[in-house]
């Protein structure tokens, strides 16, 4: 049998900091994950199932537990593992993100040119509500 914890309010031994288990719901991060430089692999992640290799600098994240809706915030960011530190974006493909997955673009900024999977490293934190 399973045991359920209710409670209104998380605070720590000396009661000096609290907050309320609706922030802790709602607030934070459902899924997170991190895409090694090789830009194939996954380092390290919570609540993602797979990462796909779309093409040059293009890339799918699979989330393990679906998001209640496609109407969820995704925060994504780069590391330039190559030596020139160009900048980049990347960004959510359009009109990909579903319930339990999303795809991504990678590119120099002001090009067309995409990046290679082998100069990027990519980091990301996904909100809102699980199914």
């Amino acid at each position: 049998m399973a045991s359920i914890l209710r409670v209104n309010t998380l605070t720590d031994a000396s009661s000096n900091n609290s907050v309320p288990m609706a922030t802790v719901a709602s607030g934070s991060a459902k899924a997170w994950f991190h895409v090694a430089l090789d830009g194939a692999s996954i380092s390290d992640s919570f609540n993602i199932s797979s990462h796909d290799d779309d093409g040059s600098g293009d890339g799918g994240i699979h989330i393990s537990n679906d998001m209640g809706s496609a109407n969820y915030s995704v925060q994504l960011s780069s590391d330039d593992g190559a030596t020139s530190s160009a900048i980049q974006t990347i960004e959510v493909t359009k009109d990909t993100q579903a319930a339990g997955n999303f795809d991504y673009e990678t590119a120099f900024v002001n090009s067309t040119n995409n990046r290679t999977n082998t100069d990027i490293t990519r980091f990301g934190a996904i909100f809102g509500d699980l199914a």
